[in-house]
């Protein structure tokens, strides 16, 4: 298991040289730059709102307190901006995550068609009869992954000193689970997804620690780590594919 998720967090680092290899940091460049623009306008709200009003809100220096009660206050503060900080930017990931599928993964797509193709794997075609069914069984799948998500934040609400870490976890597997949708949205349906998931899901979470940990590089992980994650979830895919045709 140890060496399957040290797999799933290599693998991303790898796609600079797959992508340079294959020539097609071409397909990359519009999805880049679109990123990069959410990443601006994220970080420009986050500088002006976001931290001021944090700021303001547990300002609590009075100088009419004694030294000792104000040392506590301030500790106090400190302790609760980290706490608010830090389900600030869970909110932020996941509108982040939730912005980049909806405005950049459409851009994407061509790159994940070409690895593929590169690899030897045929994409599905669907009709304009079937794309009906298709959208809706795709809206049932977000929405059932959306309550599975939820489930298991209330339950790990109840796991005590766990739950920073099996929270890591759990999310880390989620995210990386997502990077593996626009693959399969390529090579079959909705309903099949959880199918298609099955012996890639110890990668999968290694794919979501790599884009959790890298995101926090300033600028250039936010704007570089959905996309290599994109490109490492559909390698990993090809791979198992070879193995298990």
């Amino acid at each position: 298991m140890f060496a399957r998720i040290t797999r799933g967090i290599s693998m991303p680092f790898s796609s600079f040289s797959y992508m340079t290899e294959k020539k097609l940091w071409g397909y990359a460049v519009f999805p880049l730059l679109l990123t990069g623009v959410i990443v601006a306008g994220m970080a420009l709200v986050v500088w002006l709102y976001v931290l001021s009003y944090i700021s303001q809100l547990l300002n609590f220096d009075n100088p009419d307190l004694p030294g000792f009660v104000r040392t506590l206050i301030q500790i106090l503060g400190f302790i609760l901006k980290i706490i608010i900080l830090y389900f600030s930017f869970v909110i932020l990931m996941r509108l982040y995550l939730s912005l980049f599928g909806v405005v950049v993964i459409p851009f994407l797509s061509p790159l994940v068609e070409k690895i593929l193709e590169k690899e030897g794997l045929n994409t599905i075609s669907i009709n304009k009869l079937e794309w009906a069914g298709y959208f809706f069984s795709a809206i049932v799948y977000s929405v059932k992954m959306l309550l599975w998500q939820t489930l298991v934040a209330i339950v790990l609400i109840f796991t005590g000193p766990l739950q920073p870490v099996l929270n890591f976890i759990f999310s880390s597997y989620y995210m990386g689970r997502s990077y593996f949708d626009y693959v399969h949205e390529l090579l079959g349906h909705p309903k099949e997804f959880n199918n298609m998931i099955k012996g890639l899901r110890v990668e999968a979470t290694g794919v979501g620690v790599f884009s959790t940990g890298f995101i926090f590089i300033p600028l250039i992980g936010p704007i570089f780590a959905p996309v290599l994650s994109t490109v490492a979830a559909t390698r990993l895919f090809v791979e198992r594919s070879r193995k298990n045709p």
